[in-house]
């Protein structure tokens, strides 16, 4: 019905609420980033329990402690947890680089054409200068060239002499690193007034890492040591640059490969199949390049030329197919990189249903079977298609993927048992950088940005001081204070010696009020002996106990996200054995830890293992306690998702108004759930939104300003009990005898 009055009707208009319903943000989903045997590299993915964090993520192993970190989480009270599986990188930067393989095999198909094929000798990634060739002749045909470029990237100055000045400084970033403070110093120059630009260059080059500084003319160039689309130069400040007129854009550098000294398996693929025609480019197991023609039989034919850049690793031997042999029909891959796809073997075996050109496939892993998948055929259409059944994302093999090579004929496969090999976890070499990622290419931490719920943050396992700033810098500032860290303690520490890590060898101590740190490390009932040894308990890091602790505390009523997880109640903690060092069961070394804002895990007779402190590791900030700070991260995010409404409509007193009533009314559910120090709204929080702070020009700059205050909670962390002797009788007998 039309709302237009236009004839006598009677119209029934509804008008928008005066309070809008906010709805809570989560609190306790938590993400981990660390190492597991098997799963995708810098892609997350939610699992809501143990067993589905198995299936994806497989078990235990030596160095897998994103698992014991789950299996923590989980026992705890854990609901949500996102993980990210990481690896060592060639270039941090760069996604691609990961140096994790899967594991591979061929299974043939008898008596059908092969194609021909040349294998390299050296494993990817190909170290290449600019301008460095693969070349080939196929099927007879004329020599087809891939080149591969890689150009560095460099900031250049204004032309010299220089009035430099003693002490003043340049700041670089090189290929996305942290900034790098150049000083100059007057006794590096003949006369610092008129510096020149071979001088500024070697004061570049005393202190300068990955880059270095050379004279063009009469200016300075600053150049990447890397050579290919990843390399950026950024001069991103300092008093210096005043004077020597560096560009405060990023340059960036130029080719076709992300960097000319480490390229990467597809980046040659991709470059050369474009280059070279009738050629598939891939890697085999160990990481090593195979060039097949797509062509198959005796004419089919490949050569690499002499031209060819010896960083392959390839021969250049005539390479001819055969009319019929044993030709590679399907490859058979890890569905993840890894070494876990070693131990899977491939049997095809007899159809079940007998059908003339179909096989059954069954994955066995360790001796065991663990997929079959019946009646497949070769044939790309047909309805049991190989790559349609075994890579379908929800009802497909959980171990490997495959890819048909598209053999002419489509012939089916030989009855045969295969294993893979060649795979690899990708951990020589690992270092900080795996765990925290870059935020362009979105690897370690950063594979999170994208992630929108996560309120927890842990790096199982990884405790280290880069690691532990790192999370803290995450979670405070590239997640605008919306995620609180859970840090572990390094391996074996002391009471003292955490004391001097926290203080000293990672400049914690105050740092931030957007993570806690607990100590020591805890001893767990072995979950497998087959992996780690005989013995009954393990010492695992606590942070995954600890943040489903949190979570069990947060689910326990509403409002529970403002009750500190911390204590014989609610800082229980299951499935605790022990502890690495019983230095924590002595008050006298908890008294050491507890001053430094870190929080002891401990017990007492009669107890059990639990919590025993609730300190952020900032005792100065606005909210210096687990529970007041990750509770005011909750009304925060809430705030912000229930104001959405408001964005882009007229900035009048009604506006305001309802913006007003919107968070007083959330507000006030967060009082009766517990928030604040009181239950009297006038003194447990205030919402304003006068006049006085939406200005006319505040409201011309397209603003509308609330500002809100919190009475937030403080947890008892000293009960003092003052006893003394009971004189009252013996004050009433001398009152009443008048003395």
């Amino acid at each position: 019905m039309s709302g237009e009055l236009l004839s006598s009707k009677v119209v029934v208009v509804e008008e928008e609420p005066r309070v809008r319903g906010i709805t809570a943000a989560p609190t306790s989903v938590a993400a981990a980033v660390g190492i597991a045997e098997r799963g995708p590299i810098g892609v997350p993915v939610l699992c809501s329990s143990f067993e589905e964090y198995q299936t994806r993520y497989g078990g235990f192993t030596l160095t897998a402690d994103m698992t014991l970190g789950a299996m923590g989480f989980f026992e705890n009270g854990g609901t949500q947890l996102w993980c990210v599986r990481t690896c060592h990188h060639a270039e941090i930067a760069e996604a691609g680089t990961a140096t994790a393989i899967r594991a591979s095999c061929y299974l043939t198909s008898p008596g059908a054409p092969t194609p021909a094929t040349v294998v390299g000798t050296a494993p990817a990634p190909y170290r290449l200068e600019d301008g460095d060739k693969l070349v080939a002749a196929v099927n007879g045909g004329a020599d087809l060239d891939a080149v591969f470029h890689g150009g560095p990237a460099y900031v250049e100055s204004a032309a010299g002499p220089f009035a430099l000045a003693d002490g003043q400084t340049l700041s670089v970033r090189i290929d996305g690193g942290p900034a790098q403070p150049i000083a100059f110093a007057a006794a590096d120059f003949v006369a610092i007034a008129t510096a020149t630009a071979k001088e500024v260059s070697a004061a570049i080059n005393a202190q300068l890492e990955d880059g270095k500084a050379i004279v063009s003319g009469n200016a300075v160039r600053i150049v990447s040591d890397r050579k290919g689309t990843t390399s950026r130069v950024e001069v991103t400040g300092g008093t210096a640059n005043t004077v020597l007129g560096f560009p405060v854009n990023p340059s960036l550098g130029t080719g076709n490969v992300g960097d000319v000294h480490a390229v990467t398996a597809l980046e040659v693929q991709q470059i050369a199949e474009a280059a070279i025609a009738g050629v598939l480019v891939s890697t085999i197991p160990g990481g090593f390049l195979e060039i097949r023609t797509i062509a198959a039989g005796v004419n089919a034919q490949v050569q690499v030329r002499a031209a060819t850049a010896q960083g392959f690793g390839l021969d250049t031997a005539l390479h001819q197919g055969a009319a019929s042999g044993a030709a590679n029909a399907l490859r058979v891959e890890g569905k993840d990189p890894g070494s876990y796809a070693n131990s899977i073997e491939l049997e095809v075996r007899v159809p079940s249903s007998g059908e003339v050109g179909a096989f059954d496939l069954a994955v066995v892993e360790d001796g065991v079977y663990r997929e079959v998948f019946p009646n497949i055929r070769m044939t790309p259409g047909a309805e049991r298609y190989v790559e349609r059944i075994i890579n379908d994302t929800k009802t497909g093999s959980n171990l490997i993927r495959v890819v048909d090579q598209l053999l002419q004929g489509s012939p089916s496969l030989a009855i045969q048992t295969v294993q893979l090999a060649g795979g690899d976890d990708g951990l020589m070499g690992l270092d900080d950088n795996d765990f925290i990622g870059s935020p362009t290419a979105k690897t370690g931490m950063h594979a999170l940005d994208q992630v929108q719920d996560i309120a927890l943050l842990l790096v199982p396992g990884r405790a280290t001081p880069a690691v532990h700033n790192a999370m803290l810098r995450y979670c405070e500032i590239d997640r605008d204070g919306a995620v609180f860290a859970v840090l572990d303690p390094p391996a074996g520490m002391s009471a003292v010696e955490i004391v001097a890590y926290v203080e000293a060898t990672a400049a914690l101590l105050n740092l931030s009020e957007f993570g806690a740190l607990y100590w020591p490390r805890v001893k767990v009932l072995n979950p497998s002996k087959a992996v780690f040894g005989s013995q009954d308990k393990l010492v695992v890091p606590p942070s995954g106990i600890v943040a489903g602790v949190y979570a069990r505390t947060d689910a326990a009523r509403p409002g529970g996200i403002y009750d500190p997880p911390a204590g014989i109640d609610a800082g229980r903690m299951f499935g605790v054995l022990g502890f690495e060092t019983d230095e924590v069961l002595e008050e006298r070394k908890r008294d050491l830890v507890y001053p430094k804002r870190i929080n002891p895990l401990t017990t007492g007779p009669g107890l059990p293992r639990f919590i025993d402190g609730s300190r952020t590791l900032k005792g100065d900030g606005n909210f210096p306690y687990v529970a007041e700070r990750r509770g005011v991260i909750f009304i925060e995010r809430s705030l912000k998702q229930g104001l959405q409404f408001a964005r882009h409509k007229n900035n009048t007193e009604g506006l305001r108004a309802t913006v007003r009533r919107t968070i007083t009314a959330f507000l006030l559910t967060q009082m009766n759930n517990g928030a604040f120090r009181t239950r009297e709204p006038k003194t447990a929080f205030f919402v304003d939104v006068s006049d006085q702070l939406n200005t006319p020009s505040v409201v011309f700059a397209g603003k509308l300003i609330a500002r809100v205050g919190l009475a937030t909670n403080k947890p008892a962390e000293f009960i003092v009990l003052r006893i003394s002797q009971d004189t009252r009788a013996l004050e009433a007998e001398l009152a009443a005898a008048g003395g």
